[in-house]
């Protein structure tokens, strides 16, 4: 097994184990204990625009060159790259890579100048290689079988945490559509991914069985204990990339 598999793997059991026993707690609950967790590199995660997993220093390094390429896929894309108008106007001229391909679907991602990602998605069809999809994208990290995607952010009603902080509560929300109700008793998580520079906190949910409308969903408190004070680390939302100020 990889590295990064045995990295995913840990997240994803992680993230299961600590999912089995979450409950949204109410702000006089009692502080968790952490979990037991393996030391985990930020940069061992994966993130992923559509179907494709992508690990960060792939966006973060040298600008790639896949639209170069001298084959097919490649060859459709420099095509589309180079229509006119809005469109496609917004899309980069080059530094794409090659996140992943099958037999039947390929992605690109590029960063633009103004530091946004974007994607573009190649289907294999009767007529050969066509573009099914681009656009602006938010990767969201890779996550275990049956889990969605989560957002959370500080209350604003209590001090932001600081150096000596511990112990705090997020504000948990559920990124798919969910009928306009919170994930009381679905939250997964929190997963604590720590570096010299950075702490990573990362959500996941379980979804309701059903479909379910979509208006905006309300969040759900749940305590977070990183296991030691935060100190001069900053303490970011790791379920998307780039990790962002919650």
């Amino acid at each position: 097994m990889t590295r990064h598999m045995r990295t995913l793997a840990a997240v994803a059991a992680l993230l299961v184990a600590v999912g089995a026993c979450a409950e949204a707690v109410p702000p006089s609950g009692g502080t968790p204990s952490p979990a037991a967790t393996p030391a985990i590199d930020p940069l061992d995660l994966r993130y992923k625009c559509e179907a494709f997993p992508f690990a960060p220093g792939l966006l973060t390094g040298a600008p790639g060159t896949a639209e170069q390429a001298n084959d097919p896929i490649a060859a459709h894309l420099r095509a589309h790259l180079a229509g006119h108008g809005p469109d496609f106007d917004f899309l980069p001229d080059a530094g794409w890579h090659l996140t992943g391909q099958d037999a039947q679907h390929a992605e690109f991602v590029a960063v633009g100048g103004d530091r946004r990602l974007f994607v573009v998605v190649l289907k294999n069809g009767p007529e050969g290689w066509q573009v099914t999809n681009h656009g602006e994208c938010q990767p969201r990290i890779e996550l275990a079988e049956g889990l969605g995607a989560a957002e959370w952010a500080f209350d604003p009603a209590k001090p932001k945490p600081g150096p000596a902080t511990q112990v705090f509560d997020a504000l948990v929300t559920e990124l798919s559509c969910n009928s306009g109700q919170p994930a009381d008793g679905r939250v997964v998580g929190p997963q604590i991914v720590s570096s010299a520079e950075t702490v990573l906190v990362i959500f996941a949910v379980r979804p309701r069985p059903g479909g379910q409308d979509c208006p905006a969903n309300p969040s759900t408190r749940v305590r977070v204990d990183l296991g030691e004070p935060l100190g001069d680390r900053k303490l970011l939302d790791g379920g998307r990339f780039p990790p962002g100020d919650p």
